[in-house]
């Protein structure tokens, strides 16, 4: 793999250090044995018009107790706040003793060019349990006025708003929609065939804002990444979900400047 290919893709994915604030409990190295038991969800492969090269990115990922991951770090020692990607992975809570613990696991996911994905449908699950439902949108900043902020939706209509640069509302906000506006935000990722997109599509440019929607229920999840992935062969779906949890969370009055 060449030299800037390399440093162009680590940009994506590795941001500016973060200080994330951890739980006192000691971490628990995991093997990659029971890492694979517990995953839930997938974990690429990304693709990118960036040419012909396959290569992997590996990651060293902390897990709560909750079994959401909350920082990473790349293999060849570039520390970054991956919060973005990873905090969309989700895996079965990690145990010793019978108590919940906070753990290191080894993930990787394999980088790809475009012209090599092969869409294949996988059905969009029907939700059992709606008070299992997450959906959440990260928007991250660029180098310019990008708004940054998250959101996350939960299945009783939950609402809770996260603004952090460039928005009309920092701080956070939390707020309850209709059940009827949230199951219009499921058919949305339906009608994109959220399941059977690619975990992520990436171009090679650089100074934009990194986008990651996911969704997950009854014990299955995905995830997508967006960096300006309509110029990666990312489906028009994609941004459709991503405006359409801005527009029925109701947030989108937090996030416009005023």
């Amino acid at each position: 793999m060449n030299g800037p290919l390399q440093w162009v893709l680590l940009g994506l994915f590795v941001g500016p250090l973060v200080g994330l604030a951890q739980d006192s409990k000691p971490t628990v190295e995991i093997l990659e044995g029971e890492t694979a038991e517990h995953l839930i969800g997938d974990r690429g492969p990304i693709y990118t018009n960036l040419g012909h090269e396959h290569f992997v990115v590996a990651f060293e990922v902390v897990v709560g107790t909750d079994g959401k991951a909350v920082s990473a770090q790349t293999s060849n020692g570039f520390i970054g706040d991956l919060t973005l990607l990873c905090k969309t992975w989700r895996y079965k809570p990690f145990e010793r003793n019978g108590q919940p613990v906070i753990a290191r696991v080894r993930e990787s996911v394999t980088i790809l060019p475009i012209s090599e994905f092969t869409k294949a449908h996988v059905p969009f699950p029907e939700i059992h349990d709606w008070n299992s439902l997450r959906i959440t949108l990260n928007r991250s900043g660029c180098y310019g006025m990008c708004p940054t902020y998250e959101i996350e939706i939960r299945g009783d209509g939950t609402v809770l708003y996260d603004g952090q640069a460039f928005v009309g509302t920092t701080g956070k906000r939390k707020m309850q929609i209709s059940h009827a506006s949230l199951a219009k935000l499921v058919d949305t990722f339906r009608g994109a065939d959220y399941f059977s997109l690619a975990s992520g599509y990436v171009s090679g440019v650089t100074d934009m804002p990194t986008y990651v929607s996911s969704i997950s229920f009854d014990g299955v999840s995905k995830s997508v990444l967006d960096y300006v992935g309509r110029d990666a062969g990312m489906p028009a779906g994609v941004s459709d979900v991503e405006a359409a949890i801005d527009r029925l969370s109701g947030t989108s009055h937090w996030v416009g400047r005023k």
